[in-house]
């Protein structure tokens, strides 16, 4: 048998690899429910990436389908057995601060720049290159292989959902976007949203919120808050006791005053859900400051309640539902969107990450229930399985680790993911 070299093989399509990836990262591909239609339920360009993966297949000659404008596959290679592969096309939100445009991809220092090139489009791109070697190189295989490309991954998964209702389940599937050379295990996720009812305030003291906006997606953490409050009694005062909080707090702030009305904007650092404290929290330093004053109404529920179990809390010690395990860590909490209005109420929407280990909801019921029961109702959004690897997994990356180590490898061709950089080498 020839023994291939697979560092040339990837090496020779260097630059036909970054072409189709920039392709792909040049589409702005947030979903975008307004724009919604029965040909793309998830905005026109989400769509478009979605469009894009699988022309990329027919192109090259693979066996291609689309799902229901959602979902669709690459295949190559016979057998009973189905090897998958998943990837997804869609993306967060852009937030402000970047360089060069978010969808503008940029090569320098060979590192690729671009949102989504980490999360998920690079990795992506990178199992179709590996399928498209595999079939350029005519190598027998016993298995089919299956690239499933998503394309709602950031918002719930509904693309997943949808193509397993009808297509066929892999016999074994990996996913190529984590830490090299592989992770056997991986947190649970669950979203919650916790709203607040009706409630009174007879205080002459209080001040009115009329509005409070922040954050677009529970697995982000939000740089932006908005707030507008009235009957402000000493706006002078108030406006200090603004300029001091952001002052000693790693955020920006502004105060416009109309009439009798405050308008409150605060800037702080965007992040993904996994870990809340690489970022700054804008919405809930804005609840913080809020809840040093008496509001009327829900509102003052709605904010208690943030600046008392929330703030500063990324593992939910004050909810009394932090947990930990040795196998992957931390409980993570990240309250990624945050909403009052006068005619609606209060609203958190919460994301948790949870061990491998834990039980959410018994984790919830320790303490959850007792708190503001009568006025506030909790929500669940989504949960989607935490899971640990069985047997075979931990014993094929034993023999792995143990290969390399008797092995000398001189080169090696990698790509490494870091935030929204890919080295290319």
């Amino acid at each position: 048998m020839t023994e291939i070299n697979w560092q040339k093989e990837v090496e020779s399509r260097r630059d036909a690899f970054l072409k189709d990836l920039e392709g792909l990262l040049r589409i702005p591909s947030v979903r975008d429910d307004s724009k919604a239609t029965d040909d793309a339920p998830f905005g026109p360009d989400v769509k478009k990436a979605l469009d894009y993966m699988l022309e990329l297949g027919e192109k090259d000659g693979f066996t291609t389908k689309e799902v229901g404008n959602v979902a669709g596959h690459i295949e190559y290679g016979a057998g009973d057995e189905l090897v998958g592969v998943l990837g997804h096309v869609d993306v967060v939100p852009v937030g402000d601060g970047w360089t060069n445009g978010p969808f503008e991809p940029v090569l320098k220092d060979g590192k690729l720049y671009a949102r989504g090139v980490a999360d998920d489009k690079g990795p992506t791109i990178a199992g179709y290159y590996a399928l498209k070697i595999l079939k350029e190189l005519d190598l027998p295989i016993s298995k089919r292989i299956r690239i499933i490309v998503g394309s709602d991954e950031e918002s719930g998964m509904s693309c997943v959902e949808r193509y397993f209702e009808t297509e066929e389940q892999p016999t074994v599937a990996f996913v190529p976007d984590a830490e090299f050379p592989i992770i056997h295990a991986e947190k649970g996720i669950s979203e919650l949203d916790v709203s607040f009812k009706d409630s009174k305030s007879d205080s002459y003291q209080a001040f009115q919120l009329v509005s409070f906006e922040s954050g677009a997606r529970y697995n982000m953490v939000p740089d932006k808050a908005s707030a507008v409050l009235e009957e402000v009694k000493d706006i002078d005062l108030f406006k200090q006791e603004f300029q001091n909080f952001v002052a000693s707090h790693d955020i920006t702030g502004d105060l416009e005053v109309e009439n009798n009305s405050i308008t409150l904007s605060v800037v702080g650092k965007s992040a993904h859900a996994m870990e809340p404290n690489n970022g700054v929290n804008a919405g809930l330093h804005l609840v913080a400051f809020l809840g040093k004053f008496e509001l009327t109404g829900t509102a003052n529920d709605f904010v208690t309640f943030g600046r008392d179990y929330l703030y500063n809390d990324s593992r939910a010690v004050k909810l009394g539902i932090n947990y930990e395990d040795k196998e992957s860590g931390d409980l993570t909490m990240n309250v990624g969107i945050i909403r009052y209005s006068i005619e609606e109420g209060g609203r958190y929407g919460l994301n948790f990450r949870y061990p491998v280990t834990a039980n959410m909801d018994r984790l919830k019921n320790k303490k959850w229930k007792q708190l503001f029961l009568n006025i506030m109702v909790v929500t669940r959004i989504m949960t989607i399985q935490n899971h640990f690897s069985f047997h075979k997994i931990t014993l094929l990356f034993k023999l792995y680790k143990k290969c390399i180590q008797t092995k000398r490898v001189k080169k090696r061709l990698f790509l490494q993911s870091v935030g929204e950089r890919m080295h290319v080498t």
